[in-house]
């Protein structure tokens, strides 16, 4: 059968076979020529050897609704061009409607026939790049033959290149306006097309059929032999991501110098097949990327015949890094596996953060999280699509968010910090410098935190401290207000108790100075947005922080709602701050028994520290406006060998009142601050008055934590004082050390105590039921405050003179004592040498001396012998006079009697006496030289004065 329309060059294809069923054809003219021709009957003789049944009618143009639409909805088929049976040009179709349709559609389609379509658009905006895309969402409308059956009631499905070889029926899609423009389809079968998108303002389209088929139509019969594509013009930026360059290279960069953020999406239009797209994105060194997938879908109806297991019509490969510049035409070769993120084939996904959909511009969704991203670790990152069957009819789509985030910080990291963006500025690095808030969206609402804090710590030299200026200061929408302090002259934060504004959470910054290691002193607060800048004066600490804290953010503010700026620098102190302030910070951190700081104006004299004993009188010269005016006072009790520092505690006495809502008033514009050293966030503001008296004691007084557990707490219980001047004063803050008094609970199983036994202490002052070191017992100063230390009763061993009395009254004493014994030491060596020179002379009678006991070999004699001597005066008086002045030894005095014997035994032999000299020898007969010393005559081994 062959059917020939009026019309020039008409298909002369023909039908053949057998069928059966219901087939229809349209005519594109007003008259048409059918030719039956039987060549030769079946030899077979059974059945019917040739049928055939015909039904027809004629339309009006009208009536053919599915080819020309209908009055509301019309449909353009473009332009026939003139001497082709079915080829047409399509323009203009952002004004109208244009339909491509398959020749004599919606019947069946000739055979033998060619077709093509010319789609091309004119207009074309200077910022805009244009793209023509067919479409049919309605599976009914397309059926290209693909098989030789003739009842097809398989499953329809869309088929593509060489499974289109089969029956010779199949539609080709050209990417440009002629054929040697890239290929981006060629398809058959049945089944919704997705959109096809050129990459320019034209299209070209090619229906080609086979010269001959049998009878045919799709069962059931609403389905539609033949096509029909709609035609829809688009419109994308010239310098959208989403659209490839005109090289047909497939190659986007993305730098944060162009764009810090934004939204990447797959290319808009479709893709030939072994198409290979790179997205590399490129930060600064301080940067890091940031990506998360909104969306990524991938069709999952893999071509027939296609093998799965062994290829990826489609594969989305992410590396933590550079891709190295490769040709279209190479494949890209990343074979590093450490900067592998992931690889993820046809229906397989990457991390999704797919819950970011459900935003628009009125309800905003929860950050993405980094399980449901991507994030590097330098300023690259690459990402590889790859397209082995292209993308029209197995496109590929995502959605993904990219960030460059700001990692950079400045300074140096923080010792033992649990936050990256804690950092430590020091002047042995660099003497000035600029300061910022973190720029890592990660800190921020919208990066997932809820809470912010980091510390900047500046650390000044000696000699040195710190200036801070704060250049612009950002605090979002939360409700708080700045002022300074006319008093104080620093910078105050004022938060309403309830914020009805602004939601929940505050933004504050906190400059902290730390006097010594471990007391934190809070100076301004700032919570306020401004762009003028803010100067931070009397910094005069070596060390300062600033603490940034946010809390409670939305999810929808980052760095451009919370942020600041600012500068350092390190100021050498100048002379005035050293002739000012009598102490250092090292010397105003004082301890000991008991002390006084006496604060005073008096700016022609510098009084230098004075400490008497164990206690501290510390003088200060105060002046306003001077480094010394804000450099506070710690005190700490001390402790001793008796009593260690963990039993002590403060009992500290100012001179005024603290000012509270109930008492507001104050006569001086003088301030003095007091902070409980372990937490000086809340301070006492004192009003100093020399007529009232505020007693403190150190915090933990009244615990009932035992002294162990207390002194494990820093500075648990230490003061800091400050004072600050505006007009000339003279006040005294005293302090003295206490004890508790020992008490012992009644133990019921032993007995030994009674329920409650108090042993008090030796030293107390009973008005404050606390001990008192024992220093500070009758010191000749009243520390208790009804002066009970001092009191007679407890004193009535000392005398009521002063201490530098007694001291003189003391050495006056020793003086004369020492002349006493002087004088009387004299007095009897005179005596001595008297009575000395008379034996000599013979005024005296003889005397006996006893001699020891001889001793022979350790033996002593059995008989005591005795000697009687007598003196005579022919003897040297003079020489012997002055041996015994000079002091010698016992050795020359025991010869000089030897002298004296043998002188006096030598008289004796004159008159007839021998045994004087027998005796002596006796005495000597074992050896034994021992003289016997003459008690009559004076020792020389006393001394002589």
């Amino acid at each position: 059968m062959t059917i020939v329309e009026r019309s020039p060059s008409p298909p002369t294809g023909q039908w053949c076979g057998s069928a059966w069923g219901y087939t229809v054809y349209f005519s594109e003219s007003d008259s048409i020529n059918m030719t039956l021709r039987l060549d030769r009957l079946s030899q077979q003789g059974v059945g019917y050897n040739f049928d055939f049944k015909l039904a027809y009618k004629f339309l009006r143009r009208s009536e053919a609704r599915l080819r020309y639409g209908n009055a509301t909805v019309g449909a353009w088929r473009g332009e026939r061009i003139p001497g082709t049976y079915c080829d047409r040009i399509l323009s203009d179709c952002d004004l109208r409607a244009c339909r491509i349709q398959s020749p004599n559609f919606p019947g069946v389609y000739p055979r033998n026939a060619t077709c093509t379509y010319r789609i091309e658009h004119t207009k074309i905006p200077a910022d805009k790049h244009v793209l023509l895309a067919v479409r049919q969402t309605n599976s009914h409308k397309i059926h290209i033959k693909d098989q030789i059956v003739k009842y097809d009631r398989s499953q329809r499905v869309l088929k593509i290149w060489d499974q289109c070889n089969v029956v010779q029926d199949y539609l080709t899609v050209w990417d440009g306006s002629t054929r040697d423009s890239p290929v981006l389809v060629r398809l058959c079968g049945g089944d919704a097309v997705p959109d096809i998108i050129s990459r320019g303002p034209n299209m070209l389209l090619e229906f080609h059929t086979s010269p001959y088929d049998n009878p045919f139509h799709p069962v059931p019969l609403s389905y539609l032999p033949g096509f029909e594509l709609e035609v829809q013009v688009l419109y994308v930026d010239k310098d959208s991501h989403s659209y490839v360059r005109t090289d047909g290279r497939c190659r986007f960069v993305l730098r944060s110098s162009d764009k810090t953020s934004g939204i990447l999406r797959n290319p808009r239009h479709s893709l030939p097949p072994n198409t290979s797209c790179v997205y590399y994105f490129q930060g600064r060194s301080n940067e890091i990327v940031w990506v998360s997938f909104v969306k990524y879908h991938s069709a999952g109806t893999e071509p027939a015949g296609f093998d799965q297991q062994q290829d990826c019509s489609s594969q989305l490969t992410i590396w933590d890094g550079a891709a190295p510049d490769a040709d279209l035409d190479r494949k890209l070769d990343m074979t590093d596996q450490r900067s592998l993120l992931g690889s993820f084939c046809r229906e397989e996904s990457p991390r999704l953060c797919d819950h970011a959909l459900l935003s628009n511009s009125t309800r905003a969704t929860r950050p993405c999280a980094p399980s449901e991203s991507y994030i590097t670790t330098g300023p690259a990152l690459t990402i590889l699509q790859e397209l082995r069957q292209g993308s029209a009819l197995y496109p590929v789509s995502f959605l993904l968010r990219y960030e460059f985030v700001d990692v950079s910080e400045q300074g140096q990291p923080l010792t033992d910090s649990k936050s990256a963006c804690d950092r430590v500025f020091k002047s042995a690095l660099t003497y000035s410098g600029r300061f910022q808030a973190p720029r890592a969206i990660f800190y921020y609402g919208r990066g997932g935190a809820q809470n912010l804090t980091c510390i900047l710590r500046f650390e000044a030299k000696q000699g040195e401290r710190v200036q801070l200026t704060f250049l612009n200061t950002f605090f979002g929408n939360k409700h708080c207000g700045t002022h300074k302090d006319s008093r104080t002259s620093r910078w105050k934060c004022d938060r309403p108790p309830r914020r009805t504004i602004g939601g929940e959470g505050f933004a504050q910054i906190i400059i902290t100075e730390f006097p010594w290691v471990g007391v934190p002193i809070q100076r301004d607060c700032i919570c306020t947005n401004r762009s003028e800048p803010i100067n931070i004066h009397t910094l005069t600490a070596p060390v300062v922080e600033v603490n940034f804290t946010v809390t409670m953010m939305n999810i929808t503010e980052d760095y451009d709602d919370f942020a600041f700026e600012g500068e350092y620098k390190f100021i050498p102190t100048g002379p005035g701050d050293d002739t000012v302030c009598s102490t250092g910070w090292g010397e105003r951190r004082v301890r000991g028994s008991s002390g006084e700081i006496r604060l005073y104006d008096k700016r022609q004299m510098t009084i230098v520290p004075e400490i008497v004993g164990d206690r501290n009188v510390i003088s200060e010269s105060v002046r306003a406006e001077v480094a010394c005016v804000h450099r506070p006072w710690l005190i700490e009790p001390g402790g001793d060998d008796i009593s260690p520092v963990q039993g002590r505690y403060l009992y500290v006495k100012v001179p005024g009142y603290e000012i509270t809502s109930s008492s507001p008033f104050c006569s001086t514009p003088n301030r003095l601050f007091i902070y409980e050293a372990r937490d000086t966030t809340r301070s006492k503001e004192i009003c100093p008055d020399i007529n009232n008296n505020l007693e403190l004691f150190s915090p933990d007084w009244k615990s009932s934590e035992t002294p162990l557990e207390t002194s494990l707490k820093p500075h648990a219980r230490s003061y800091v004082i400050d004072f600050l001047q505006h007009e000339q004063a003279d006040y005294s803050i005293k302090w003295i050390e206490l004890m508790k008094k020992p008490n012992f609970d009644h133990d019921p199983d032993t007995n030994v105590l009674p329920e409650a036994v108090s042993f008090d202490c030796l030293h107390s002052c009973p008005e404050l039921n606390a001990c008192i070191p024992i220093a500070l017992w009758c010191d000749g100063s009243a520390h208790c405050p009804s002066g009970y230390d001092e009191d007679d009763s407890n004193c009535s061993f000392r005398l009521s003179l002063p201490p530098p009395y007694i001291v003189a009254a003391g050495g006056v004493a020793l003086l004369i004592c020492a002349v006493l014994i002087a004088f009387c030491a004299c007095k009897k060596r005179k005596r001595k040498d008297k009575e000395f020179k008379a034996r000599l002379d013979g005024a005296i009678p003889t005397e006996e001396r006893p001699f020891d006991r001889a001793k022979a070999n350790g033996v002593p004699e059995a008989s005591r012998q005795y000697a009687t001597v007598q003196k005579y005066a022919t003897i040297d008086k003079y020489s012997l006079s002055q041996k015994y002045s000079a002091g010698l030894n016992d050795a020359r005095y025991y010869d000089e009697v030897a002298q004296r014997d043998k002188l006096a035994d030598t008289r004796y032999a004159s008159l007839g006496r021998g045994s004087r000299n027998m005796r002596y020898e006796n005495s000597r007969g074992n050896g034994s030289r021992r003289a016997m010393p003459d008690l009559g005559y004076p020792d020389l081994k006393d001394g002589f004065c």
